[in-house]
């Protein structure tokens, strides 16, 4: 899944991206759709996608600043590294509604994820510490202990209470505990996505 990439000859952008150069919410920006004033479409996944040129026209119509032209905005690489569809789908969506651009892969097991990181070349992790064949505290260590991969951050994600401590001294940036609390998700990749390195966090607890 990739946002703002072309689809044929047209180059689409997420409703997030449409909202934060319209500086409204997403909760306005899909009022617009729902209301017919903007189109977008479904992707197979179910993430709405806008053309640039009906952004465009809409921006016009509206008097609002146009849309950036020429080259693609530089888009942020994530990899989210999880066997549960559910979660992964929850993860995946929550990436799409944000305003900045990014380009997300995904991966099931501990042996693609490293893999998709030496192809695809992620800054950025998001990590469930129990998946098959490798699981997430070796590929923390594995990322830690190479040159060219020791800057990528990760968030990792467990079910385990006792899980975080390890994960974080394996490497993680961060550690979420499942079940999600989803505005604390949501603000944890917030930070994550907009801010330098900090010092390790866990969410969830106590």
């Amino acid at each position: 899944m990739k946002a703002n990439r072309k689809r044929d000859d047209l180059t689409l952008i997420t409703t997030g991206e449409a909202a934060s150069h319209c500086r409204v919410s997403l909760q306005a920006l899909r009022r617009w759709i729902r209301d017919g004033r903007l189109k977008a479409f479904q992707t197979p996944g179910g993430h709405a996608r806008i053309e640039v040129s009906e952004f465009r026209r809409f921006l016009r119509e509206c008097g609002m600043p146009p849309y950036p032209m020429g080259e693609e905005l530089p888009a942020a690489r994530v990899l989210v590294v999880e066997d549960d569809p559910d979660i992964l789908q929850i993860l995946t969506s929550l990436l799409t509604d944000q305003p900045q651009p990014l380009v997300v892969e995904t991966a099931v097991d501990g042996y693609d994820a490293l893999l998709k990181v030496g192809t695809f070349r992620p800054a950025f992790l998001i990590l469930d510490v129990v998946i098959p064949r490798l699981d997430g505290l070796e590929v923390c260590r594995r990322l830690k202990a190479g040159p060219e991969t020791r800057d990528i951050r990760i968030l990792a994600v467990t079910g385990h209470a006792g899980m975080p401590e390890r994960v974080l001294a394996a490497g993680a940036d961060a550690c979420i505990l499942k079940p999600f609390d989803f505005d604390g998700l949501r603000k944890e990749l917030e930070r994550f996505l907009g801010s330098p390195r900090r010092e390790p966090t866990i969410r969830g607890l106590g």
